[in-house]
């Protein structure tokens, strides 16, 4: 070996010593123990470790049990309210949504008796009327005829009578057979019968008898209001169409929408308590009837309830709640309705604890809608949040929140 090759040969040496030094250098922290790689992540610039300085570690755990933590402090400035769960008098309520209608059972609808043309219609919408008074005058032929087949029969009638008067006599006296007199019974009874006929049907289509004019006139039926008049002078009119619809509004309806799981609870004779918008006081009556078919639309019945209407303050058309009250019982575990919430389609009430609140799984019975029954899931005497629980619920939710993220 020259003395050249041995030069280049230490050359290379001292070049793969200097690449080799900034390994070698870093290698003791690569094999470092996983323990302490571990403790090294978690110290500052100042060598200070920060694992348990994570603050929303203890949430994030909180939230998978129900458990929210909150301070004495934060209770009180968020307006949470504490309240203690205990017996009560339970007066179970349903509140409904309602509406007020006319009754049905006094209202008419008024068409012409037969075709004809409407010569006048003297009332309006909302004109108050009087049983008898007079609400649109009608020409009708067909009238005219019905009039003169009356005035016939009853011209029949008499002379049947006048008949049967003479035979009779004429009998009696031996003059006449048997045979004519009873000929002269069997007319007078047809001729009775046809006259009957004429002045029932007369009669049944409001149209008043007498000579043969073909002048209808339409009359109230009742005293009510006139809530519907479609009709207007010249035109044409016959028994299929209503000129007039007339409503007694000295008393209404009130038609509640029932739900089909609450079928159960209510029943005829069931106190109720109306309330109407533009009623100072709410009113008090009863359920008269139940519906004993479900809408195909809202898959839910009627609750009516029948309400006087002194000086028509109720209007149909108006919407109204009605509360139907049942019996008051007492309740061994009751708490204030607002501290019922919905979670996870469970029903919850957030207990009181050292650390804060926590959810806690119930369930309800009855309810007045100031204080709802528990059945299990609650002891008498837990300190529960009354008030403010849908910001621990929220509060909740935002915890699961984190926790999934």
């Amino acid at each position: 070996m020259t003395k050249k090759q041995k030069w280049l040969i230490a050359l290379m040496c001292a070049i793969a010593a200097v690449l080799a030094a900034p390994m070698l250098w870093r290698a003791p922290a690569a094999i470092a123990p996983e323990g302490d790689a571990a403790h090294a992540t978690h110290a500052d610039s100042h060598g200070h470790d920060d694992r348990h300085a994570q603050p929303g570690a203890a949430p994030a755990q909180a939230g998978e049990d129900g458990a929210i933590a909150m301070s004495a402090a934060q209770i009180k400035a968020n307006g949470i309210a504490v309240d203690t769960s205990g017996p009560a008098l339970i007066r179970e309520r349903l509140h409904l949504p309602a509406q007020v209608l006319a009754n049905a059972e006094r209202t008419v609808a008024l068409a012409a008796p037969a075709q004809g043309i409407v010569q006048s219609v003297p009332v309006s919408v909302g004109s108050a009327v009087r049983k008898g008074q007079a609400l649109a005058v009608i020409h009708s032929p067909a009238a005219a005829q019905w009039r003169a087949d009356h005035a016939v029969a009853r011209q029949r009638l008499a002379l049947a009578r006048t008949t049967r008067e003479r035979e009779y006599t004429l009998w009696a006296q031996r003059i006449s057979a048997r045979q004519d007199l009873d000929a002269a019974d069997a007319a007078l009874r047809e001729a009775e019968i046809a006259a009957a006929a004429a002045r029932q049907r007369l009669g049944a289509l409001g149209i008043e008898a007498g000579g043969v004019s073909s002048t209808v006139t339409l009359r109230a039926p009742l005293d009510g209001v006139v809530v519907d008049k479609p009709a207007v002078a010249g035109q044409s009119a016959d028994d299929s169409k209503p000129l007039l619809t007339i409503a007694d509004l000295s008393q209404v309806w009130v038609e509640a929408a029932l739900p089909a799981d609450s079928l159960a609870q209510v029943g005829s004779g069931m106190p109720a308590r109306v309330s109407v918008a533009a009623q100072p006081q709410p009113l008090d009556g009863e359920v008269s009837f139940v519906g004993p078919v479900l809408g195909a639309a809202t898959r839910m019945a009627t609750a009516r309830i029948v309400l006087p209407n002194p000086g028509r303050r109720l209007r149909p058309g108006m919407l109204a709640t009605v509360d139907l009250l049942g019996p008051a019982a007492n309740a061994a575990v009751t708490v204030a309705s607002d501290a019922i919430q919905t979670v996870h389609e469970h029903k919850v009430v957030f207990v009181r604890t050292a650390a804060g609140f926590r959810a806690q799984d119930v369930t309800t019975g009855r309810s007045d809608g100031k204080r709802t029954e528990i059945l299990g899931g609650l002891a008498a005497g837990t300190a529960y949040a009354s008030g403010g629980s849908f910001l621990l619920k929220a509060d909740l939710g935002k915890g699961e929140a984190e926790h999934e993220d």
